[in-house]
């Protein structure tokens, strides 16, 4: 019953924050989950319920970029039962890192808390795969979205360098090479193998773009130039993969005929 003749406590009376006042609640992690505890008590002689949890956040954002006025907050007392029960406050994922301070309350009391938003790097490319059907040129070039979905500035330089491969398999190559070798021993057999996996990487492939600095939440379409390696076989597969922060992508080049052509009439 309630504190006053018959008239039970509403949820949101009955169930207060525990800790005195000079307590402070902290919060951590990236802004789509930062994590922690409130102190809970159920004042009242009944079962009380709480599903949200009023804020002060300042000019912090909630995940849907409005103003932070609450947040979720689910927790079930019985009468007398004090708990930590754990929350979840999901900002704007914009949010930059580091320590912000808001106030909680819960019932008639207000307690202070900090949050504490750690970095969080997330690059993302589409396409993930690059196709490029490599005839008598020795350049390429391709649109890519790029985009900052993390809270940091994402510096994209202007050039890398990786690896580009036969896509002939290891196990291809190990029994073309010990098709090869002279069979009369072990030791040549094994450089064969060796020789056949060594030839597996054909050169190096060139990327380049226009160098920017992308800020949380940016956008952007760019051109990217794929500067092929030279004496690339006709009529094969090759492949490169490519990681810029967390983003992943590959390369599939796939040759033509005419595949070195205008490089060997200038040479």
């Amino acid at each position: 019953m309630g504190a006053i003749g018959n008239t039970p406590l509403l949820p949101q009376q009955a169930i207060q924050l525990a800790s005195p006042e000079n307590t402070r609640l902290f919060f951590s992690g990236p802004p789509k989950a930062l994590t922690g505890t409130i102190p809970l008590i159920n004042s009242s002689a009944d079962k009380q319920k709480i599903r949200s949890v009023t804020v002060s956040a300042g000019d912090l954002l909630g995940a849907a970029g409005l103003p932070l006025r609450e947040f979720s907050f689910y927790a079930k007392l019985y009468p007398g039962e004090q708990a930590s029960i754990s929350g979840r406050i999901m900002l704007d994922r914009r949010t930059r890192p580091g320590s912000h301070d808001i106030k909680i309350t819960v019932g008639s009391t207000t307690l202070p808390a900090t949050v504490y938003v750690t970095e969080v790097v997330d690059l993302r490319m589409q396409p993930h795969e690059i196709t490029i059907l490599a005839g008598s040129s020795s350049s390429y070039t391709r649109k890519v979205v790029i985009e900052n979905a993390g809270n940091v500035d994402l510096p994209i330089g202007a050039r890398c360098e990786v690896p580009l491969f036969d896509s002939f398999d290891l196990v291809g190559s190990m029994l073309t090479g010990l098709h090869k070798a002279d069979k009369a021993s072990v030791e040549s057999m094994v450089k064969g193998f060796l020789r056949e996996w060594s030839d597996l990487q054909v050169g190096t492939l060139v990327i380049s773009r226009e160098p920017k600095i992308l800020s949380p939440g940016q956008k952007v379409t760019v051109d990217v130039e794929f500067q092929l390696p030279a004496d690339l076989k006709p009529l094969r597969r090759y492949r490169a993969h490519l990681q810029l922060y967390n983003a992943k992508f590959s390369v599939d080049v796939y040759t033509t005929a005419k595949v070195g052509s205008s490089r060997k009439r200038k040479s």
